[in-house]
């Protein structure tokens, strides 16, 4: 394998990315997959987030930033929507160090806050409207913030909150509506640092699909490299247009999406609630060129595109990416036929995005290369360090780590590894050419009659039965072992008979891993980032037995 380039001199294009290193390590594993030096992106990133909007607003003034419904406005509208706003936040006694919650969905007054709040170094934290009272009101107690904005204007979700938090309304003729909650006196301040890669930016709450939601810091160097390294890497310009689907309360709709068209000074529209028919109508009226999500929302593109006769080619749409979960080989071919293209993936967590990306199409099922200044472990259950291609935990540090799970010295010191790496939870392997390949999380692995058994895979079969649309598999404990548990949701139109799909998983599953139970159903649980609710089925599998 040749060796990569030298740190110093590392530029970010496909030959580079594809030169993976492996060099020896003393403790505990012999071998570390990195992406080479990321010294020239973290260097080219101002001080603070707000330094992208402020370098677009002097370079660029007229060129469009934003479009939500029928506004659009320009780097130098949004630069100064973000100086009122931060006049806002002020006038409410906001310190830095503080931190301020954003309850919205996708809107310019979501992005003119959350900056705003940065830009003071206080911490945006942008909660995502649709949440319930109860989900939102204990990450306000657990965050201590000294207000809440709600984006009012935008959203009839923030707009009951706000009624129910006794909020202020105030309008602007850019951000338009939006409605601050009494301040809270009480609110003590954080540490403030002047680096950009100490200093918190934004508090993100994540539940990822495990368990309990934990506020993850990012820095404004870790946020500002979700954006840099993707806008290099895939080669964004300022004429791109990015339909942000993702939720800004996501690292995908906050990181990959929106910061990175505004370092490439390109376009992003803001979708509130993602709808197939808005989709399609925005992609033949040419106001797509880039676009990111989990692989579920292509699925609900093309089954109601099918349905309704309607093409996905257009002429503008130059890129379409995949990331936040695994993409079978089934849904991916039925991706890149219907629009013509050949898909990106990734690979990342809130706690530290990327860890690998694609800058093109992906081999097979991997998810991409290890990024310029991410080092890659795969650990074997005995700490030994597993063999190229073969599976074991991925362990995952760079320059976008996280700074820690807040108020939470527990979860930190479960993540944490030895010289600086994090655990993903996740299982990978990766090949002699740099590729990474997910194979299950460690707590979802399902451990039957002593053999582990990786959802995942059991979903990839599955999947490729006609009339399949979408599958979830689960573990159900039984005395003394664990059955696997797959629900599937059909397509419109079409209704698999399990008899078939038990067929199909006894020719392409070895008995251990088959489904002891095969559940259809109409609707899998989504949650707003499009991602498959796995506890919400767990918990319908606890309930039935007890009865």
């Amino acid at each position: 394998m040749s060796q990569p380039k030298a740190r110093e001199q590392y530029a970010f294009d496909a030959t580079v990315q594809s030169e993976i290193k492996i060099h020896p390590m003393n403790f505990p594993a012999q071998n570390v997959f990195d992406g080479g030096s990321a010294e020239r992106l973290l260097a080219s990133m101002p001080s603070r987030l707000t330094g992208l909007i402020e370098r677009q607003a002097i370079a660029t003034p007229d060129r469009r930033a934003l479009i939500s419904g029928s506004k659009t406005i320009t780097y130098a509208e949004l630069w100064q929507a973000i100086g009122r706003a931060k006049q806002l936040l002020k006038d409410a006694s906001v310190v830095p160090g503080d931190r301020v919650m954003i309850v919205n969905e996708n809107s310019i007054a979501a992005v003119a806050f959350i900056f705003a709040a940065t830009a003071l170094d206080a911490w945006a934290s942008p909660i995502n409207a649709r949440m319930s009272a109860r989900e939102i009101d204990a990450c306000r107690s657990f965050s201590g913030c000294r207000t809440v904005v709600y984006t009012v204007g935008d959203s009839s979700s923030a707009a009951d909150h706000a009624a129910r938090a006794h909020a202020s309304a105030y309008d602007d003729p850019v951000f338009g509506k939006v409605a601050l909650a009494p301040t809270d006196m009480n609110a003590r301040p954080e540490p403030v640092y002047p680096e950009k890669e100490r200093q918190t930016a934004i508090l993100l709450f994540s539940s990822g699909t495990t368990g309990a939601p934990k506020g993850v810091r990012l820095s404004h160097q870790s946020i500002m490299y979700m954006g840099g390294n993707m806008a290099e890497l895939r080669k964004i310009t300022p004429d791109d247009m990015f339909y942000n689907i993702a939720p800004l309360s996501h690292v995908i709709g906050l990181g990959a999406m929106l910061t990175t068209a505004i370092w490439a000074g390109g376009t992003t529209e803001l979708v509130a609630q993602f709808r197939p028919d808005n989709f399609v109508a925005a992609l033949h009226a040419n106001r797509i060129s880039y676009v990111m999500g989990v692989p579920t929302i292509f699925a609900k593109v093309i089954e109601y595109a099918t349905a309704s006769g309607l093409s996905l080619r257009s002429d503008r749409l130059r890129f379409i990416a995949v990331g936040g979960m695994p993409l079978d080989l089934t849904l991916k071919a039925q991706i890149e036929n219907a629009f013509g293209l050949e898909i990106g993936n990734s690979y990342g967590m809130t706690e530290i995005s990327p860890i690998t990306r694609s800058p093109g199409a992906t081999v097979g099922k991997t998810v991409g290369v290890p990024q310029p200044g991410i080092e890659i472990r795969i650990m074997r259950e005995d700490g030994r360090n597993a063999a190229i291609g073969e599976p074991g935990e991925i362990w995952v540090k760079g320059p976008n780590l996280m700074l820690g799970y807040y108020k939470n010295d527990a979860a930190n010191e479960e993540v944490r590894r030895p010289e600086g790496f994090m655990t993903t939870g996740d299982i990978g392997s990766i090949d002699q050419d740099g590729n990474l390949s997910l194979v299950g999380r460690t707590k979802d692995v399902i451990i039957r009659s002593g053999f582990n058994v990786y959802p995942v895979e059991v979903e990839a079969v599955l999947s490729q039965v006609p009339g399949v649309a979408l599958v979830a598999v689960v573990g159900r404990a039984v005395d003394g072992n664990e059955e696997v548990i797959a629900y599937v949701q059909p397509t419109a139109g079409r209704q698999p008979k399990i008899a078939e799909l038990e067929a199909w998983a006894k020719e392409n599953l070895t008995a251990y891993k088959r489904p002891t139970e095969i559940i259809l159903t109409n609707e899998l649980p989504i949650g707003p980032t499009g991602k498959i609710l796995k506890s919400v089925l767990k918990a319908d599998l606890a309930g039935s037995s007890k009865q």
